[in-house]
């Protein structure tokens, strides 16, 4: 377990306020792949009028500081806002920099989880460390509060405290408090202003080795067979990846043939250089999020990802044979650790 109450205050400087499994489905096989047009890089309206009370896309310059008992910290930015996931997303990449000209690139993603009525709010930080919150929108004081429900490595009795007030459509301020066993040990805010709309981001790399291991940005083609009930299904996906700005992170939106209607999903994946581990992120499109960390394993070029919220009984072993292909088995455990069933599929890149 390492502390990390510095751990937050990296995101509250960089990534405030902006900042699954695989799913599969019981199809009969056969059916074509479904085309990419249907996976829109950024659909111009949100998938429902409630996501409507978060950020609008578009470029938003961002002013953050945070102040301890000893210190106070400020750093400005930019922050680029669209919709993914089919509009079911509000994806926001940050890049901020610090008095000393250090940019750091932060990922946000914030949805809303039909199955508890509540939004979810979920950071990836410059270094890889991944966290998540859920959150209440309330009307009459047009504000959102959110409070940690994932802080992987936090010490015990350490929580995250954000309120987001939305001044006007286009202005917020965010207040952030870390807290310690119901002590504030660190306060921060972000001020954020719409200034326009986004900018297209430039064709990016991985920003290290191991990040490269996850493959190439493009389009992809996938085919998973699952043995149900001594039946063999096919399910056939089409999926767009891309690396966010400054390589941090790689981001895949992806959909299933289901019987000639697209099911939507998405997943992130990233290198936390603190722990020197994977982290998987996957969003369902009614709301759900499942996390996952991996170790790579060189000998074999695979990645063993394990459920870790929802905890539980769910490992890939994903393997790499070179950038453009990869293949992967999903196992299912009941609680006593007995192999209750499993998929395998295979991915490579079109284009």
């Amino acid at each position: 377990m390492r502390e990390r109450t510095a751990w937050i205050m990296g995101g509250i400087a960089a990534a405030l306020p902006v900042v699954g499994l695989l799913i599969w489905l019981n199809l009969d096989g056969g059916g074509s792949a479904i085309e990419i047009p249907l996976l829109p890089a950024s659909p111009s309206e949100p998938s429902h009028p409630r996501l409507k009370v978060l950020e609008e896309p578009g470029k938003w310059e961002l002013v953050s500081t945070a102040k301890s008992v000893t210190s106070t910290n400020t750093n400005t930015g930019t922050l680029h806002a669209y919709w993914g996931l089919n509009g079911h997303c509000l994806i926001l990449e940050a890049e901020m920099t610090n008095p000393a000209g250090e940019i750091t690139y932060d990922l946000s993603v914030k949805h809303f989880n039909d199955q508890i009525d509540h939004y979810h709010y979920t950071l990836i930080q410059d270094d890889g460390y991944v966290r998540g919150l859920i959150g209440k929108w309330k009307t009459q004081s047009t504000r959102m509060d959110w409070w940690s429900v994932y802080l992987p490595g936090a010490p015990s009795g350490v929580s995250q405290r954000i309120v987001e007030q939305q001044l006007t459509p286009s202005e917020r301020k965010t207040n952030i408090d870390i807290v310690n066993n119901n002590q504030v040990e660190l306060a921060g805010s972000v001020e954020s202003k719409r200034v326009g709309e986004r900018e297209a981001a430039p064709a990016t790399q991985p920003a290290t080795p191991e990040l490269a291991r996850l493959g190439t940005a493009g389009v992809w083609q996938e085919v998973e067979s699952v043995m149900e009930e001594g039946k063999l299904i096919t399910n056939r996906i089409n999926g767009r990846s891309r690396w966010t700005r400054g390589g941090r992170a790689l981001i895949y939106e992806g959909v299933i043939d289901n019987n000639g209607e697209g099911v939507y999903f998405m997943w992130v994946k990233t290198y936390d250089r603190m722990d020197g581990i994977y982290r998987f992120v996957y969003f369902f499109k009614d709301g759900p999020v499942d996390h996952f960390v991996g170790k790579w394993d060189e000998a074999t070029k695979t990645i063993v990802w394990r459920s870790i919220q929802p905890p539980g009984n769910r490992v890939i072993h994903e393997t790499f044979t070179s950038p453009t292909h990869r293949t992967w088995r999903v196992e299912f455990f009941d609680n006593e650790r007995k192999l209750v069933s499993s998929s395998d599929g295979e991915s490579r890149l079109k284009e």
